[in-house]
């Protein structure tokens, strides 16, 4: 199989997020293997697009540095991207983001 770096992207989405995952451009072979097969991922609770500068066309301005800004507190759910179908969706499985603690 070809693809770039990576078949699927996990990230969370909700009722009104849905994020725009993007994928590199690369081509190289990437092998699956017989069998279950399963990873361990990382999800972040940050937009996965921002803009320098103001707002725009639904995108929130970034953080200083380029940093992706959190997404609101609210109920997601977690959400497979595949790069092409090789696989049935999983069952959501629902988070809840919640604001930042302050530091004292």
């Amino acid at each position: 199989m070809k693809g770039c770096q990576a078949l699927f992207q996990v990230a969370l989405a909700s009722r009104t997020y849905h994020p725009a995952v993007v994928w590199p451009t690369c081509l190289q072979r990437l092998t699956i293997p017989a069998g279950r097969s399963s990873s361990r991922v990382q999800i972040l609770a940050t937009y996965l697009q921002c803009t320098q500068g103001p707002p725009q066309h639904g995108l929130p301005s970034c953080l200083p540095g380029g940093r992706m800004p959190p997404l609101p507190p609210g109920v997601y759910h977690i959400q497979l991207f595949q790069s092409l179908p090789l696989a049935p969706a999983p069952p959501p499985i629902l988070v809840r983001v919640t604001a930042p603690r302050t530091r004292r």
